[in-house]
């Protein structure tokens, strides 16, 4: 009779160590899997910012940079697939307030009209933001 006592004894101490082990694998496991979630979001959200600078590096080219009327009107007729509205502003310096220019309408090949561009001027390009900082506006300022 000792012997079967202590053969449940025994029995006893091995499914509560059994219990035990099976709780400390499922906690680490759910922990495990948590710091992998989070560790997948951020890779994600890296990609994203990735993907987002990657759109807007053709764009932030134009930023500082001086470019011929022609090369602004090829912007203006080849617009980027992924800008969905986009507006060009002109300024010069003969004229006290910019000129609004949708890069949609095509530029007018008429010298005395207002959305005339000179092929051959030079024009420094300036980009700005939203409050999103996403890219809403290109500025050229003619400067010759």
């Amino acid at each position: 009779m000792k012997t079967k006592n202590s053969d449940i004894a025994v029995k006893i101490f091995l499914v509560v160590v059994g219990v035990i082990l099976v709780g400390l694998l499922v906690a680490w496991s759910t922990g495990v899997f948590k710091d992998k979630r989070n560790d997948l979001n951020d890779g994600t959200e890296r990609i994203n910012k990735a993907l987002s600078s990657m759109a807007e590096f053709d764009l932030l080219a134009y930023d500082g940079a001086a470019i011929t009327g022609s090369l602004l009107l090829e912007l203006i007729e080849n617009k980027p697939e992924d800008v969905e509205i986009l507006y060009v502003t002109l300024k010069e310096s003969t004229r006290p307030t910019p000129l609004p220019y949708p890069i949609s309408p095509s530029p007018t090949p008429k010298r005395d009209e207002e959305r005339y561009i000179n092929p051959y001027g030079i024009f420094k390009g300036e980009v700005k933001r939203n409050e999103n900082n996403v890219i809403e506006e290109i500025i050229f300022i003619q400067q010759k």
